[in-house]
C-alpha cells in the first residue's frame, strides 16, 4: 500500500530541529517507522539544516528557513537515486515494519513504547466510549499542552464538523476516511493547519483507527459538540 499524504516538509524540518511538541513528535515518529521517504527527508535535514533549529522551542522560524535548507540538500545531493541507510535514520526512531493491507502489521516502536506492556497489538488497546461509535485512549504519559490520543471510529461514523484553534496531525494505523482534505488510509498523515475545518467520515467497514495529536482544544461548528466538548475532553 502505497502512502500518499505525509507531514508538510516545514514539519519535518522542525522534528529535525527538535522543535515539535512531544506529542506531534510522537505522531511524526510513529509515521517515520513506516515511510521511508519522509525517514529519508528529515535524515537529509539533520545533515543539512539541523543546527538551524537547535536552539528554537516552537514551530516558528524565519520564512525562507525552509528554502534555504532545501537549496543546501539540492546543493549536496550528488546522487538523486540514493536511498538511506538504517545506520541513517533519524536518532529518535526505530523501524516498526512495513504496511500491509488495511492495517499497520504491528505497534510502531514509538507509539509501542507510551503503551502498557500487556498491549501488544491495536486489539488489545482498552479503549473508552467517547461518544456513539467512537471510542478513545489517551496517552497520558506524553507530556504536552495539547492532548495526544488513539481514537477508534466505527464505520460510516463521523466526527463533528469542526476546526482547529492550532495544529492538529492524524495518524492513520487502520481502516481509512475521508474528508474535506481528501481520503486517509493507513499509513497516511493529515498535517492540519489552523485555516483547515473538516469533517471525517469512517468509509469503510472496517473500524478506523487512528494516532491524533492537537497542541489546542478543537472548534466544533455544531452546538452540540460544543456543549459536550468539556466533557470529552478534545
Amino acid at each position: 500500500m502505497n502512502i500518499k499524504h505525509h507531514p508538510t516538509d516545514e514539519t519535518l524540518l522542525a522534528y529535525a530541529g527538535g522543535a515539535l511538541s512531544q506529542a506531534m513528535e510522537l505522531v511524526v515518529a510513529t509515521h517515520m517507522t513506516l515511510c521511508p521517504q519522509c525517514r529519508g527527508k528529515v535524515a537529509e535535514f539533520e545533515a543539512c539544516g539541523g543546527a538551524m533549529l537547535n536552539d528554537n522551542q516552537s514551530l516558528s522560524m524565519d520564512s525562507d528557513a525552509l528554502d534555504h535548507v532545501m537549496a543546501m540538500i539540492e546543493q549536496e545531493s550528488a546522487n538523486e537515486n540514493a536511498r538511506v541507510t538504517p545506520a541513517e535514520m533519524p536518532r529518535r526512531v526505530a523501524v516498526g515494519g512495513s504496511i500491509t493491507g488495511s492495517a499497520v502489521p504491528s505497534l510502531p516502536t514509538p507509539l509501542a513504547s507510551l503503551l502498557p506492556d500487556n498491549i501488544l497489538s491495536l486489539e488489545d488497546i482498552p479503549w473508552r466510549t467517547l461518544a456513539p461509535g467512537v471510542k478513545h485512549f489517551p496517552l497520558k504519559s506524553v507530556q504536552t499542552k495539547g492532548t495526544v490520543r488513539l481514537l477508534k471510529i466505527a464505520p460510516g461514523v463521523s466526527i463533528p464538523d469542526h476546526g482547529h484553534g492550532g495544529h492538529e496531525m492524524t495518524l492513520l494505523l487502520k481502516g481509512s476516511y475521508i474528508d474535506d482534505v481528501g481520503r486517509f488510509r493507513a499509513g497516511d498523515v493529515a498535517d492540519l493547519a489552523d485555516d483547515i475545518d473538516h469533517q471525517p467520515i469512517a468509509d469503510t467497514a472496517e473500524d478506523c483507527i487512528c494516532l491524533i495529536a492537537t497542541d489546542a482544544p478543537l472548534k466544533f461548528n455544531g452546538i452540540l459538540p460544543k456543549l459536550l466538548q468539556p466533557f470529552i475532553g478534545m
